[in-house]
C-alpha cells in the first residue's frame, strides 16, 4: 500500500509540473503491477520456509515505509545489531531489552518468527567483559548467566539462536579463533556455551553461524570439522548458519560447491540456514548488473528450497536505503532486494518467482506430463507403449544432471521407485528422452 502511495504522489508532482496524460498512465500501470503483487511470505509460508531479514535502525527510527515493507515481505526476523553482547549486558549484571524487546512485539503482532543473533561472539562484547581478569571458573559463570538471561527473557518468543558466531579464524590455519572466550577458558568452550543454551530454552534451535563457509573450503572444512566433532560427543547443536555475502555474478561452479557444501552438513543430521545473504554489486552499477544479481539471488533460493534440511533464507538487510556495503566494502553497493525507494528489484522478481513455483508445486502429489510422464509421491510411472523414449534423466534446478534411467525394454509401461534409487525429496526436472522429442516436467518429489 506504501509504494502505491509514493506513486501517487510521483503522479500527483507530475500533474503540478504540467506533464501529460501518457507519461500518467504509464504511472498508473507501475501502480496496478505494484499493487497485484503477492509478497515472498505468502509462498515462502506455503513451502515452510522462514524467509527474513535482519533489521537495523530504521525500524526504531519509526520510519514508516521501512515497517511497512518489513511485515509485509518477510515471515521472519533477525536483529542486526540489538541482540549482540554489548547492547544487552553493556553493565555487567544489568541487561536491557528495551529495543530488541520492541521487534520481537513488533514481530508477534505480524505474526513474525524471531531469530536470535548472537550469544557468543569475540566481537562486540563490553568492555567490563573482554578486558577484566577473569579466571576459567568467573568466565564460565559470567557465560552461562549471560546465556541463561538472554535465552529465558526469549523463551519461547525465539525459534533458533546463532549460539556462537565466527569462531573459525581465516588464512591459511583455520583453527579456532584466539578470542578472549578461547584464551581464558580453553578449546572446549564452545561445548559450555551450547551446554548452557540447551538448559536455557530446551525448544531453540542451536546453531553455529560462520561467514566464507558457503562452498567447499578450507574454512568450511574447519567448521565441518567442528561441528562435527561436538555431534560426535553428543553436544547439543542443531544446525550450521552460513552467512552467505556474496559479489554478484559468481559462477556456476560456485553454486555447484554451495550446494555440495550444504549437503555434507545436513548429512550430519544438521539444519543448515543461509542466515545473511546479500550479493554487492561493483561500480559503476546499471540494470545489466541488477539482472546479474538476480540470476545470484535465484541460484541461492534453489539451492536452499532443494535441501530438506534448510528451512531458514535470511537476507541482510532489504532495501539499499540501509545497508551495511558501503561502508565495508568500498567500490560496492545495492546488494538488497529493494531500491533506495523501496521499489522491487530484479532480485526480488527472482526470489518470487522461484518461491511461488515451489508453492504452486507443493499443492498437489500427483503430476501427469503430457499423458506420458506421471508422478506420484515417489513413484515415476513411464507410459512408452510407443516404444519411441529412450531413457528418464532427472535434474536439480540448477540444471545439474543427477540421474539417468535407460528404459530398456522398447515397449510398455514402466515404473521406477525414487526411494530404492537414492533420490533425495525436492523439486526437479524430469526429462522423458527420444531421438526426436523431449517431455520435460517440473516436479516436487517428497
Amino acid at each position: 500500500m506504501q509504494n502505491i502511495l509514493g506513486l501517487l504522489n510521483i503522479v500527483r508532482t507530475n500533474v503540478i509540473k504540467g506533464f501529460h496524460l501518457p507519461i500518467l498512465i504509464v504511472l498508473f500501470v507501475m501502480i496496478m503491477l505494484v499493487s497485484a503483487q503477492e509478497p515472498l511470505r505468502k509462498y515462502a509460508d506455503q513451502v515452510n520456509l522462514n524467509i527474513g531479514t535482519t533489521v537495523g535502525s530504521a525500524f526504531y527510527q519509526n520510519e514508516q515505509m521501512y515497517k511497512d515493507v518489513l511485515s509485509r515481505e518477510f515471515n521472519t526476523v533477525v536483529c542486526e545489531n540489538e541482540m549482540k553482547p554489548y547492547s544487552l549486558q553493556p553493565q555487567q549484571g544489568v541487561f536491557d531489552f528495551t529495543t530488541p524487546d520492541k521487534l520481537v512485539a513488533f514481530a508477534e503482532s505480524n505474526n513474525m518468527k524471531i531469530r536470535g543473533h548472537t550469544l557468543i561472539w569475540h566481537s562486540q562484547n563490553p568492555s567490563w567483559l573482554e578486558n577484566g581478569n577473569w579466571s576459567r571458573a568467573e568466565l564460565l559463570a559470567l557465560m552461562k548467566d549471560h546465556i541463561t538471561q538472554i535465552m529465558s527473557h526469549y523463551k519461547g518468543k525465539i525459534f533458533e539462536w546463532d549460539v556462537a558466531n565466527e569462531c573459525i579464524t581465516d588464512g591459511n590455519n583455520n583453527i579456532l579463533r584466539d578470542s578472549f572466550w578461547r584464551k581464558i577458558i580453553g578449546d572446549d568452550y564452545l561445548d559450555s556455551a551450547f551446554n548452557y543454551a540447551r538448559l536455557a530454552d530446551p525448544d531453540a534451535l542451536l546453531f553455529y553461524n560462520d561467514y566464507s563457509t558457503e562452498t567447499i573450503n578450507s574454512k568450511s572444512d574447519a567448521v565441518f570439522n567442528l561441528v562435527k566433532s561436538m555431534k560426535d560427543r553428543n553436544i547439543p547443536i542443531d544446525g550450521v548458519g552460513f552467512q552467505c555475502h556474496l559479489i554478484y555474478n559468481m559462477d556456476n561452479s560456485f553454486y555447484s560447491s554451495v550446494e555440495e557444501n550444504f549437503k555434507r552438513f545436513a548429512d550430519l543430521g544438521l539444519k543448515v540456514a543461509v542466515t545473511e545473504l546479500d550479493v554487492r554489486i561493483e561500480k559503476p552499477i546499471d540494470q545489466s548488473k541488477y539482472q546479474i544479481q538476480a540470476n545470484d539471488y535465484r541460484n541461492m533460493i534453489q539451492i536452499a528450497l532443494e535441501n530438506e534440511k534448510c528451512n531458514t533464507f535470511m537476507l541482510w538487510g532489504f532495501t539499499d536505503k540501509h545497508s551495511w556495503i558501503p561502508s565495508f566494502f568500498q567500490g560496492f553497493d545495492d546488494a538488497l532486494i529493494f531500491d533506495r525507494d523501496y521499489q522491487p528489484k530484479p532480485a526480488y522478481t527472482a526470489l518470487q518467482e522461484i518461491l511461488e513455483d515451489a508453492a504452486t508445486e507443493i499443492k498437489a502429489d500427483t503430476y501427469n506430463i503430457n499423458n506420458r510422464l506421471m508422478v506420484n509421491n515417489l513413484m515415476v510411472v513411464i507410459d512408452n507403449k510407443s516404444g519411441m523414449y529412450s531413457h528418464l534423466d532427472l535434474y536439480n534446478l540448477n540444471g545439474r544432471k543427477c540421474k539417468t534411467w535407460p528404459l530398456l525394454k522398447k515397449e510398455g509401461t514402466f515404473r521406477i521407485h525414487l526411494t530404492n534409487e537414492n533420490v533425495s525429496p525436492g523439486v526437479y526436472i524430469l526429462s522423458l528422452v527420444s531421438k526426436t522429442k523431449i517431455v520435460t516436467g517440473k516436479v516436487l518429489l517428497r
